[in-house]
This record gives structure tokens, sequence and C-alpha cells, in this order.
């Protein structure tokens, strides 16, 4: 069975300004096929890096190299900016972290979710309107039917990252890449959106990438995890076994998590001599 993502050898470096180079994701491999797969690590570990390489949103100036970087069997090294173009929306949809600067304050929300579909299909007017109104449905939003109308700033957080999803999957893409998609909102909507965004997946075949530094969240609701650190791959595995890795980073990731049994106790801090050392 070929594989939906395959990942080999990744490397993206960005050249620096003593004319060397700054390694920001270092021999990344990977493959993944219709499942749930989180990647986790700190801020910098090159996570949403590497989702935007798969997405064509990689930095101008990231110098990219793979011995293999394909999704649906499409290698991506070679595409050129009509074929990212073809590629965004139709195989792959990008969840970005906060709707508020994702979506395009001057356009109604009935436009923004139809826009992928004016660029990938030839369809009706009609139909065009009725798939985006079953999108808004599919994603929990009240009277899609009044919705359409609106703009970003009459919605809530909870109700703009809904729409960014509906966006995403109205052309039925293949992966969704969600970085970070609950970021942005207040901790009684975090499950929530997330519960919604897996359910739509799941329902539909497709292969999701969670990008987050939550992971507790990806232990919930991914099949596979990766674990970055520095730009490098550090540990894989079942999501669910993540509170029992043995590994040195992910292991004090996991216990470093503030919650209401660690209240008033130091929590602990990471070695990272002890980690360098370990990899």
């Amino acid at each position: 069975m070929t594989d939906l993502v395959a990942v080999e050898n990744l490397a993206i470096s960005f050249p620096t300004a003593d004319g060397g180079r700054f390694e920001a994701v270092r021999n990344l491999s990977f493959a993944m096929g219709a499942e749930k797969l989180g990647i986790v690590g700190e801020s910098g570990s090159g996570k949403s890096l590497t989702a935007l390489t798969l997405s064509g949103l990689a930095p101008r100036s990231a110098i990219i190299t793979a011995d293999r970087l394909e999704v649906d069997g499409r290698d991506l090294r070679g595409f050129s900016p009509g074929d990212w173009a073809a590629y965004r929306g139709a195989t792959t949809g990008l969840v970005m972290q906060d709707p508020r600067s994702a979506l395009n304050p001057s356009l109604t929300i009935g436009r923004q979710v139809e826009e992928s579909l004016r660029y990938h299909h030839r369809l009706p007017a009609r139909e065009r309107r009725e798939r985006v109104l079953a999108g808004l449905d599919a994603v929990g939003l009240p009277d899609p039917k009044t919705l359409v109308g609106l703009y970003p700033h009459q919605l809530s957080g909870g109700m703009g990252q809904r729409v960014m999803i509906a966006a995403m999957l109205v052309n039925e893409p293949k992966l969704l890449i969600a970085d970070e998609p609950t970021s942005a909102l207040d901790e009684a909507l975090r499950e929530q959106v997330l519960e919604l965004l897996v359910g739509l997946v799941e329902s539909r075949g497709m292969g999701l990438i969670l990008i987050s530094h939550d992971l507790a969240q990806v232990a919930r609701h991914c099949d596979r995890a990766l674990v970055m650190y520095r730009g490098r791959l550090v540990d894989s595995g079942r999501a669910a076994d993540l509170p029992n890795s043995a590994n040195l980073y992910t292991s004090t990731l996991w216990a470093c998590r503030p919650s209401a049994a660690t209240h008033g106790h130091l929590l602990p801090t990471l070695d990272r001599a002890a980690i360098e050392a370990s990899l």
C-alpha cells in the first residue's frame, strides 16, 4: 500500500549573516497513511516548519532538501508555483492557529469557504452554495444560511476556527494538517473543537497531522506521535504510550506539564546537556 505521506531525510536550513547556515530541521524521516499523526515538541523544534514545507508555504529563504518528499504519491520536490496552487486545498488542507489572522476580514464567511471550490472545480453557483452550507453545518455552526453573509469580526474565536475547518474540508482533501489548531481558544473550547476535527477526519477516511506542544492532547486524539527536539526526531511510537516513554526528553516534557496535582510544587526542567548526550 502506498503511503499517504512519505518523508526521507528532510533537511531545512536558512542562510545566516556570517555566510553559514542554521539547520532548523535535520534528517527527518517518517511515513503515514490515513491515520492521525501528532508531531510534538517545544517552540523552535521544527514541527510547524515541517507542516509548512508539506504545504508549500515554507519561507522563501528556506533551503529544503530531501531524499523523498511525497504526499498521495506526488513528489513535492519538483513542484512549480502552479503545481503548489493546484495541490493546496485539493490534496492537502492546512488549519492555522488563529482564525483572526487566517481569515480575510474584508470577505464574507460564505465567500471564503467557497473560494477553494471556485479555484479547484467548475461548479454551478447553486451547487457551490449547497456545498458551502453543508460544510458549515458539518462543523456544527448554527444557521449556516445567515452565517455565510457575516464577516470574521462578527464571530467568536471558536466559530472562526470552525469556519477555517469547513473551508479546508470543503474540497475533501486526503490530508489535513492542523498547526496548533486550538491554541487561540480558551480551555473550554479546545477539546470541543479538536474532537470535532478528529471526528470529521475519521468519518472521511483522511489523514491528519496534528502539530502541538501539548503531549496530553496528542496522546488522547492521535494514533502515533513524533517528538522533535531542535530540528531532530528524538522519539516516536504510539501516541497513547507518550506518558510512559523511556526517552529523556519526552518523559521530562510530560512531567513538566502544570496541573491541579502539581499546584504549589516546582516542575521538573529540561536537562539539555543530558538530552544532547542521549541523542
